[in-house]
């Protein structure tokens, strides 16, 4: 191999060295009529139920359920909210959110709020995919999927980084104006 060879070789493969371990949110759906301010009735009842289905690491959930829920917290638009995986008896939520881990291919973003069929398939190691919805009752007002690469556990920045990017999909700062699954237009 030539040595001009070697380093078209070196530069093409450096962008996808670059990725491991960078969150990438690839899918979003924020329907017409949702504004920030809409968050403000859970905060006032507490906070807001947060279902979390599937953990891609071996272990405890409950070290995966508080990254989803802290990223949450500091990474949304509105006003202050907590965010809870524990659902109180007496509690019946006007608004939800859903967390489903490695979601399988048949997974349907629109179909989280309505549907407790929540398929999973199985991810190559260190490879975390995950979908979320924040729900009205049964509808969706927004959803996003995404993904990271290289990611070691619950704690590992990485994941971190993919549940603050989701954050800030799930609960944007503006209405949105749709167009399709795969696009979030911010006015």
């Amino acid at each position: 191999m030539t040595k001009f060879a070697r380093l078209a070789l070196a530069l093409a493969a450096a962008p996808l060295a670059a990725c491991a371990g960078q969150p990438v949110i690839s899918h979003g759906h924020v329907v017409e009529y949702y504004e920030p301010q809409m968050l403000g009735y859970p905060a006032s009842k507490g906070g807001m139920y947060t279902e979390v289905t599937g953990n891609p690491f071996q272990g405890e959930k409950a070290a995966l359920d508080r990254q989803v829920t802290e990223a949450f917290e500091v990474a949304h638009f509105g006003p202050k909210l907590a965010f809870f995986t524990e659902k109180p008896t007496d509690y019946s939520p006007a608004y939800r959110t859903i967390v489903l881990f490695n979601p399988a291919p048949n997974a349907n973003a629109e179909r989280l709020c309505s549907s407790p069929d929540r398929p999973q398939a199985p991810r190559a190691a260190g490879e975390v995919g995950v979908m979320a919805a924040l729900c009205s009752s049964e509808s969706r007002l927004t959803s996003a999927s995404g993904y990271v690469t290289g990611a070691q556990g619950p704690d590992d920045p990485a994941v971190g980084g993919l549940l603050r990017n989701l954050g800030l999909s799930l609960f944007p700062p503006a209405p949105g104006v749709r167009r399709d699954d795969t696009d979030i237009i911010v006015p």
